[in-house]
C-alpha cells in the first residue's frame, strides 16, 4: 500500500506537505501543490479516509448537483468537477435534480446525510432562502448566474455579455433579422441574462428584435420543435436571417429542423448557440458559440467548496466562430 512517505518521497517535500494538499489546506505553493498531485497519481496514492476525516473533520468527499446530468454543458461540466477534485485527493458524489425545486431539496439533502466537506451547486428551483439554508449547513459554491447579488460564492461568466459579443457577430455579419430561441419569461436567470444580452445588442446597433420563439426546455428535441416553428414563419413571408440559441443543444436541434424544412445554414439562416459544448463542434455545419471557460469553472467550484481564497469570480470566455454562421469550413 502506498503511504503518504511514499508520496513525499517521490515529490521531494516532507510528509506534512503531502497531508496538507489532500487535505486541501490553501497556503501550499503551485509548484509544490503539482508535484504532490503528480506523485499521488504517479504512484496512485488513496488516502485513508477514515483516519483523514478523524485528523481533520473533512470526510474527503464532495457533491455536485446538476439539472441534467445527460445534458451537454452538465456533463461536461461535471466531469471537470469530478477530475479535479480527484486531482486534490477528494471523491465527488453527483445528483441530478432535473431542475425542480422540490427534486433539488431532495437530493440536497440526500447528499448532506453524507456530510460532504461542501456542495457545488447549478440549481435552477431553490430560493434565496433555501439557498442560505443550505449554506448555513455546510460549504456551498454556485455554478452560473444564478442569484444577483447573493452572498454564496459564485463561479459565472458574465452571461449577457457573452450574448451581446455574439448577437454583434451576427450583426456585423450581415444579418438583421435575428431572433432569440430561448425559453418562455418564467425561465431560468440564465435565460433571462442571455436574452437580456440579445435585446442590449440589437438596440446598440439599432435594429428591432424579432417575435421571440420559446423552447419548452433545453434540450435538443426542445430546439427542433422550436426550430419547426421557425422554418413555418419563413415559409409564410416572415423576415428572419439568424437565430440566436439560449444553448448548444436548442441550437443544434434547430439547425436539424431548418434543413428538415429545406433550409440553408448560415445561407438562408446562420445560427448560433451558447455553451461549447462537444455535439456543437462534430454537428453539421459546426456550430458558432460562446465557449466558456468550463476548466476554471471546475477548477474555482472546488476551491470554493474547500474554504481556499477566492479568486476572480468572473470566469472568460471566447466566441467560436464556426461554419454554422461564417460558412467557413473549419477542423473541429
Amino acid at each position: 500500500m502506498v503511504t503518504q512517505m511514499d508520496v513525499a518521497r517521490r515529490a521531494g517535500v516532507g510528509r506534512r506537505t503531502v497531508s496538507n494538499v489532500v487535505t486541501g489546506f490553501p497556503y501550499v505553493s503551485k509548484d509544490v501543490r503539482e508535484r504532490v498531485l503528480r506523485a499521488i497519481e504517479e504512484l496512485g496514492y488513496v488516502p485513508n479516509r477514515a483516519a483523514q476525516q478523524l485528523r481533520t473533520g473533512r470526510s474527503g468527499v464532495i457533491a455536485l448537483t446538476v439539472p441534467e446530468v445527460g445534458v451537454g454543458y452538465f456533463g461536461e461540466l461535471g466531469n471537470l468537477v469530478v477530475e479535479e477534485a480527484a486531482a486534490r485527493g477528494l471523491g465527488t458524489v453527483v445528483a441530478q435534480t432535473r431542475g425542480s425545486r422540490e427534486r433539488e431539496i431532495t437530493e440536497i439533502e440526500r447528499l448532506l446525510a453524507l456530510q460532504p466537506d461542501g456542495v457545488i451547486m447549478s440549481p435552477l428551483g431553490l430560493t434565496a432562502e433555501d439557498l442560505a439554508g443550505v449554506s448555513a449547513r455546510t460549504e456551498v459554491a454556485l455554478i452560473g448566474e444564478h442569484f444577483v447579488g447573493s452572498p454564496i460564492r459564485t463561479i459565472a461568466i458574465d452571461n449577457a455579455a457573452a450574448a451581446g459579443d455574439i448577437v454583434t457577430h451576427l450583426v456585423q455579419s450581415g444579418r438583421e433579422h435575428i431572433a432569440f430561441l430561448g425559453m418562455s419569461a418564467a425561465s431560468p436567470n440564465f435565460n433571462q441574462l442571455r436574452r437580456r444580452g440579445y435585446l442590449e445588442a440589437l438596440e446598440r446597433h439599432g435594429i428591432a428584435p424579432v417575435a421571440a420563439v420559446e423552447a419548452r426546455d433545453f434540450t435538443s428535441a426542445d430546439g427542433y420543435d422550436a426550430g419547426a416553428v421557425l422554418a413555418a414563419r419563413l415559409a409564410e413571408g416572415a423576415q428572419l436571417d439568424a437565430v440566436f440559441c439560449v444553448t448548444d443543444e436548442v441550437a443544434i436541434g434547430a439547425m436539424r429542423a431548418l434543413h428538415d424544412a429545406g433550409l440553408r445554414v448560415p445561407d438562408d439562416v446562420a445560427v448560433a448557440g451558447f455553451d461549447d459544448i462537444v455535439e456543437g463542434r462534430y454537428a453539421n455545419p459546426r456550430l458558432t458559440t460562446v465557449s466558456p471557460d468550463k476548466r476554471e469553472i471546475a477548477r474555482q467550484a472546488v476551491a470554493a467548496v474547500l474554504g481556499e481564497p477566492a479568486d476572480d469570480a468572473q470566469i472568460a470566455y471566447r466566441l467560436e466562430l464556426r461554419e454554422s454562421t461564417t460558412g467557413i469550413v473549419q477542423p473541429a
